[in-house]
């Protein structure tokens, strides 16, 4: 008993670290992400390829993390508004894996290797990515991306709101909508501030509170209780 004790507290540490801090580390990376220059990207990104690069590649486990904490964020809630949530968030995230590493991660290896090009072959280059960047697979992606951001974050709210959460957390939660636009500076940063406050507002207030455990969202609490029930139970049939 006492090791699952010990067990279920892990599980509450480590939920809660991928719950606060993706949010927060996704916001301080993305405080170092300008928007992209699609006139000019090769004049824009070549002085920061590296970094550019780098960026992108931390971003995709922290997009795969992100769209755990939406889950972490409505577990237990079983409504239709939270199953919708975790059909939109699959996708979502899905599709901010991709759009980041077609259109991120190319654009930054295409500029590193600008350099080395003569002006001529540049304008080449140039003009490729500006056929890349309006070709119909992009586009129809960077849509899917922020509709599906948005339905998710929307039904995340709305579930929580009907589970019992108070008005202006659920409020704060819907600012994240400004991620599904852009990862970019400013939308990105705020976006995942108002994720972070969010749920900071919900995991250690709301579900600590009576509210919260009257519909059955508490976390430490019911979970003890279970575990001593449990106990009880086993040592009964025992005697």
């Amino acid at each position: 008993m006492q090791t699952d004790i010990v067990s279920s507290q892990r599980q509450k540490v480590l939920r809660r670290i991928i719950l606060l801090g993706t949010p927060l580390i996704l916001g301080v990376l993305e405080l170092g992400h300008p928007l992209l220059d699609r006139v000019n990207p090769i004049k824009m990104l070549a002085p920061i390829s590296m970094w550019w690069i780098v960026l992108h590649l931390l971003l995709i486990p922290l997009f795969a993390l992100m769209g755990y904490a939406i889950f972490i964020l409505i577990r237990d809630i079983n409504s239709p508004s939270a199953i919708l949530c975790r059909y939109a968030t699959v996708i979502y995230i899905s599709f901010a894996i991709g759009y980041d590493a077609l259109v991120g991660l190319t654009s930054g290896v295409l500029a590193s290797n600008a350099s080395s090009l003569t002006n001529a072959q540049q304008s080449i280059l140039l003009e490729a990515m500006h056929q890349f960047y309006i070709s119909p697979a992009i586009t129809v992606s960077g849509y899917i991306l922020v509709i599906s951001g948005i339905v998710s974050i929307c039904a995340a709210a709305w579930a929580l709101y009907h589970a019992g959460v108070p008005l202006i957390p659920v409020i704060v939660l819907l600012g994240t909508v400004l991620t599904a636009y852009s990862h970019a500076l400013p939308f990105g940063p705020l976006g995942s501030a108002c994720f972070f406050v969010a749920a900071l507002w919900i995991e250690l207030v709301w579900r600590k509170s009576p509210s919260g455990e009257k519909h059955g969202m508490g976390n430490d609490g019911a979970t003890h209780k279970d575990e001593v029930l449990t106990g009880n139970v086993v040592s009964g049939e025992q005697a």
